[in-house]
């Protein structure tokens, strides 16, 4: 068996793949497969091969950069992973995945991200839950108590954009695993018409004249006469923004049956309705996170103002380097991450790690369901391991 980068000529085969994997339609015989015409969207393909040199599995690995208690970090996002059928069960993808967790590692990457078609699977590896969506379902005549506050505009222009752009670079400041947008990642949000595709781009605008939230969305048929809002993405810098945005919402009430959106967990809707049964929830599970880089990690995690030291023991058993015990000491901004052998205050497997670090699951919670052991400093460690804001909206 072979895992390396493939070749451009190579990418229709690897194509070819992900369509039987994933049960998709696609006429190759309609497409040209001259591998000059590849571009560059080879370059991020991985792939295993057996010792004929045919190509079993493959995946994307796929460079970001993501927000981390106020650092950007590199991230590998790991999208299209797949085998053909008759070659699965015989450990093609496991072996890519080692071999991506060392380039990885390499190329500086603290985290890396996927969307698991099941969690237990991506665990093997490392990888672990560390993003939860409420779906929320609201009639838009329940939004009819809020008061139109400033002004919205239909994004039009390139000023428009950089509006947008700028809201967004404000609110991901203080939210960890949201991914720093670059040029590639806008194109696909503002590659929509609204006249041509029914995809709208509203931003709103406070009484100065300052772009300070917007809202994307899409309609989707719901009966002969209505449609549903589909959210793509809501952005808001502060109260005043949601509620403007959500009174801007009830203006669309003769056409539109229903707001649907996939919101972050921090996004508390209850209180701001006054009957509670129009508001359905539901808990969506999200991608799986995993550390790359553990000392990294440690390097860049905020820390309580306090004088403090503590000892982590970390088990990574897929990715070895990142195993053994850590003593983290910190005074006045200064910090200290070494190796040690001392015993530690607390001992975790990575996956827990990721959900302590990243802020998605509190160390009271992990402790019960039995996936840390905590021997000291429980404390000092509540302090450390606090619940923070996550927020990822993109998806590959």
């Amino acid at each position: 068996m072979t895992v390396r980068p493939i070749r451009p000529e190579e990418k229709l085969t690897f194509d070819k793949i992900q369509t039987i994997a994933f049960l998709l339609s696609r006429n190759f015989n309609k497409e040209d497969a001259d591998a000059s015409k590849t571009g560059e969207s080879y370059k991020t393909g991985r792939a295993a091969f057996d010792n004929n040199g045919k190509m079993c599995s493959c995946l994307n690995l796929l460079p970001f950069s993501i927000t981390f208690d106020g650092s950007t970090v590199p991230m590998g996002g790991i999208g299209g992973v797949a085998s053909l059928p008759e070659e699965r069960d015989k450990k093609y993808i496991r072996s890519i995945f080692e071999y991506v967790m060392n380039e990885m590692y390499e190329n500086g990457c603290v985290f890396s991200y996927l969307y698991p078609f099941s969690h237990a699977y991506y665990r093997k590896f490392g990888y672990e839950l560390n993003m939860t969506s409420i779906k929320y379902t609201i009639p838009v005549t329940s939004f009819r108590h809020f008061v139109q506050t400033g002004r919205l505009k239909l994004m039009e222009d390139d000023s428009d954009k950089q509006a947008v752009m700028a809201v967004y670079d404000e609110y991901i400041r203080d939210k960890n695993l949201a991914v720093v947008r670059g040029d590639r990642h806008w194109k696909k949000r503002f590659d929509n018409d609204p006249y041509r595709d029914n995809v709208y781009l509203y931003i709103w605008y406070n009484s100065r004249d300052e772009a300070r939230g917007y809202i994307q969305y899409h309609t989707e048929r719901s009966g002969e006469f209505k449609w549903n809002m589909v959210v793509r993405e809501l952005i808001w810098l502060e109260p005043e923004a949601l509620k403007g945005i959500f009174a801007f919402i009830s203006k669309l009430s003769s056409q539109v049956g229903k707001m649907i959106w996939k919101a972050p967990s921090f996004a508390e809707l209850l209180p701001l309705f006054p009957e509670p049964y129009d508001v359905s929830q539901e808990v969506l599970k999200a991608g799986m996170n995993r550390i790359v880089n553990v000392r990294k990690a440690f390097e860049l995690m905020s820390l309580p103002d306090c004088k403090g030291e503590v000892v982590i023991g970390v088990e990574d058993p897929f990715f070895p380097i990142n195993s053994g015990n850590y003593r983290i000491s910190w005074d006045n901004g200064n910090r200290l991450v070494e190796r040690c052998k001392a015993e530690p205050d607390i001992i975790c497997s990575v996956q827990a790690l990721s959900q302590l670090l990243t802020g998605f699951a509190s160390i009271e919670a992990l402790n019960v369901a039995g996936t840390v052991s905590i021997n000291d400093k429980g404390d000092i460690l509540s302090s450390i391991f606090r619940p923070k804001k996550l927020f990822i909206n993109d998806y590959f």
